[in-house]
């Protein structure tokens, strides 16, 4: 999906998905924290808090000559597609990480796969409706996402072939969009699926 929005908050300034991001995130917390242990929604939460630092202060690597001409720029500015990047993989790395802690078990696991094809999901649908793109572009996104994140959500509880079956539909879905398969979106799908694929296996490999 092509941007086209921006939103002001006081003195900053945000793009519709980085709006649309954040939203997704503090609702997809409510929804873990509400249907599963509190301790679900603190993990989502730590994973979420990685990845905003990251990508935010991601600026130091990709524009650092800006940086230090204009340590304000921290304020108003992040990383951009890179940062995204780098923020997902941290987020990732830091759950592989504490995963002997964390202890992924049955519940654990949906808990995964709810919190990584939400926040996709809810992105989508609002950049979808924070944006002005072509409606038929929009109903496919809104359309497909929907469905699938109800189904697989529904019948399918391993996390890998649940983000298998997501990833898949995802990318037919973009065939649809501006970018085609050429946005940061997949690419960050990719990332959580292979993410998932290795929790998957650390979980099985635990019991």
């Amino acid at each position: 999906m092509n941007n086209t929005e921006w939103f002001s908050i006081r003195t900053l300034t945000l793009p519709a998905t980085a709006v649309a991001l954040l939203v997704a995130f503090i609702i997809v917390w409510l929804v873990l924290r509400v249907q599963f242990p509190k301790k679900w929604a603190e993990v989502y939460g730590d994973a979420v808090f990685t990845f905003i630092v990251v990508w935010k202060f991601s600026i130091i690597v990709t524009d650092f000559k800006a940086v230090i001409a204009q340590p304000f720029a921290l304020l108003y500015f992040n990383g951009g597609t890179i940062g995204v990047f780098l923020g997902v993989m941290a987020a990732s790395l830091q759950l592989w990480w504490k995963r002997q802690k964390i202890q992924f078990d049955a519940t654990g696991i949906v808990a995964c796969s709810w919190a990584f094809i939400l926040t996709q999901s809810i992105y989508q649908w609002l950049v979808v409706l924070l944006n002005d793109n072509e409606t038929y572009s929009e109903l496919i996104t809104l359309l497909v996402l929907s469905t699938l994140t109800v189904l697989i959500l529904w019948k399918i509880t391993a996390i890998n072939r649940a983000l298998f079956l997501y990833t898949i539909g995802f990318m037919i879905v973009t065939l649809f969009q501006p970018h085609g398969l050429w946005q940061p979106a997949v690419g960050v799908s990719v990332i959580i699926l292979i993410l998932g694929i290795a929790i998957q296996r650390f979980a099985d490999a635990s019991k």
